[in-house]
């Protein structure tokens, strides 16, 4: 063909680069057709490799970090949800005991860890929610700090007093308050802890004064309740049942809004003394900051998946827990508010730990 246009390839050599460069348009033009078809080769072949690479998840083992000791509800919980999420992600879903400083050392982990979905934390709505709403530096902010994923188990509280407290339901124990004020004493695992404020928010609710007496752990002040040292305690279905059952105290209410099959043979709930108060407990799967929602979807609907079968549910009530099938945005919903409801209580009473 005539033309400069249509010159024959005589490629130039640069003497910068020592390559050989197209000397005419026409072979600039195939060079730039050239590029354009490999570069659109190449990222539709990263698309793809995306795509199968998140589908992919999980490719290993996934580690549930819990913050408490063995035996304990957040331990016990973690390792259900270790081996639902094991079942139904055909992964070995492990679970790394961080224990000490009420839980900051597994909080600390998590932060560490990349948002990959390989490293979670089971967290405490005391972690989440109470002491954040008490101390002072906790070293952490719940709502930057986690990715809320799913909720595996909850329990309410069990209002407990002495055998001989003269008081045998929640009115009883109202109207005895009432009439010797300041005298009712009540004990926590110490101060700031979630028993606490439950009696803190007992008080204000009831329009009751009852007196705080905090211990270093439950275990003491159930040994003072159970002697008669103490008159009422809030306690975990788990840890009050078994001394109830034996005789060694008596239960007073359920701190639900409805009766619970975790507090077998008890109707009476503090609620139709004290409209509306409601308090309890709940463990929960958060990832770090920043983790893809996919994976949060992915890991919330293996374990709601899971928690429809009856063998499921027994596991858990095995461990004093019931389960909550709640998405993630409702599980981040139930931390904002319980986070500003203990801050409120926190403030009235003036608790505030360094």
């Amino acid at each position: 063909m005539d033309g400069p246009y249509y010159q024959t390839w005589r490629p130039t050599k640069c003497s910068e680069c020592l390559i050989f460069h197209p000397s005419t348009q026409l072979e600039m033009d195939l060079r730039k057709t050239l590029q354009t078809f490999f570069l659109t080769f190449a990222a539709f072949g990263l698309g793809v490799g995306g795509a199968l690479a998140a589908d992919a998840y999980p490719s290993g083992p996934v580690t549930i970090i819990s913050g408490f000791s063995a035996g304990g509800p957040t331990d016990s919980a973690a390792r259900v949800a270790a081996k639902l999420l094991e079942d139904k992600l055909k992964q070995p879903v492990i679970v790394d005991t961080k224990s000490g400083a009420n839980g900051l050392i597994s909080i600390q982990a998590l932060k560490r860890a990349k948002p990959d979905g390989y490293t979670l934390l089971a967290v405490t709505a005391g972690m989440a929610t109470v002491t954040p709403a008490v101390k002072k530096a906790v070293g952490y902010d719940p709502l930057k700090d986690f990715t809320p994923i799913a909720i595996v188990g909850e329990f309410p509280y069990v209002l407990v007093s002495r055998t001989t407290f003269p008081a045998n339901d929640v009115a009883g124990l109202m109207d005895y308050a009432k009439k010797n004020p300041g005298t009712v004493t009540y004990g926590s695992a110490g101060s700031g802890s979630s028993n606490h404020l439950a009696g803190e928010w007992f008080s204000k609710m009831g329009g009751v004064t009852l007196s705080h007496i905090p211990y270093k752990g439950d275990s003491p002040g159930v040994s003072d309740l159970i002697a008669g040292r103490l008159d009422v305690y809030f306690m975990t279905p788990s840890v009050a049942m078994p001394h109830v059952q034996a005789g060694k105290m008596k239960v007073l209410g359920v701190a639900s809004l409805a009766p619970t099959t975790l507090v077998p043979g008890v109707k009476a709930l503090i609620s139709s003394a004290v409209p509306g108060f409601e308090m309890g407990s709940w463990i929960g799967l958060v990832g770090p900051p920043g983790l893809p929602r996919e994976i949060v979807q992915q890991i919330n609907q293996a374990l709601n998946d899971a928690f429809k079968t009856p063998q499921s549910r027994a596991m858990l009530a095995a461990q004093g827990q019931d389960p909550v099938p709640a998405t993630p945005e409702q599980f981040a919903s139930r931390m904002r508010t319980e986070l500003k409801q203990w801050q409120a209580v926190a403030n009235d009473a003036k608790i505030v730990l360094e």
